[in-house]
């Protein structure tokens, strides 16, 4: 069962940083990070569409620049946003990168990023238009997100040919995972805090689990 960190670890690290990124790796499989534009046109590492609930700052990360944005302070850690770029140079090439894609329109600069990494990248997003484009436009693997109806959620994710499903932890049981290996979808609930669930869980048979913390990966 693979060991995905959430925001490189978010719940021992500033979510999103290059001093998350680097600290998950040791015990990572894979680091998931979300990534939207910001008003530069450099592709960043940051979850919300603005700057409050990590920062001192205000505004939108599509309007502050790539430099405005490394000035700041995340959650008073002294790191800044990141662009996507310092993130790959960050990760080792034996972690994998799981590529949150928080807004269309990301793929084409992606692509051009990740050209030559030698990490293992997927990219995921909650937005099936975003999941469709990334299946269409690359040979990467693709992850759908979901927190509501798991039926709906494998009926999309087989249809749109992704590799995996990331359902909320809380829709997870057998009946959802066999629907899922029976489509060819592996299954990364999320987010798993709890060392109980994440091993009743990988007795259930999940593929991996995406975790706050790596002593929730059994």
């Amino acid at each position: 069962m693979r060991c995905i960190a959430h925001r490189g670890f978010a719940g021992l690290y500033p979510e999103n940083t290059l001093v998350a990124v680097r600290q998950a790796a040791p015990t990572a499989d894979l680091i998931e990070v979300d990534v939207r534009r910001c008003g530069s046109g450099e592709l960043v590492v940051h979850h919300d569409e603005t700057v409050e609930r990590l920062t001192d700052a205000t505004g939108r990360v599509d309007d502050l620049t790539a430099t405005e944005l490394a000035d700041l302070d995340v959650a008073g850690s002294g790191e800044g946003i990141p662009t996507l770029s310092s993130v790959l140079e960050a990760v080792p090439a034996d972690v994998g990168l799981d590529l949150e894609l928080k807004e269309a329109g990301l793929i084409r600069d992606v692509r051009k990023l990740i050209k030559g990494v030698d990490n293992e990248v997927w990219l995921s997003s909650f937005d099936v238009d975003v999941i469709a484009t990334a299946s269409e436009e690359t040979d990467l693997p693709t992850v759908l997100i979901v927190d509501d109806s798991a039926e709906a959620g494998i009926e999309r994710a087989a249809g749109l040919s992704c590799a995996g499903l990331a359902p909320h932890w809380r829709l997870v049981d057998f009946a959802l995972l066999e629907r899922a290996h029976r489509s060819d979808l592996a299954v990364y609930p999320w987010t798993v805090n709890d060392t109980g669930r994440a091993e009743n869980m990988a007795k259930m048979g999940v593929d991996g689990i995406i975790a706050d913390e790596p002593a929730a990966c059994p």
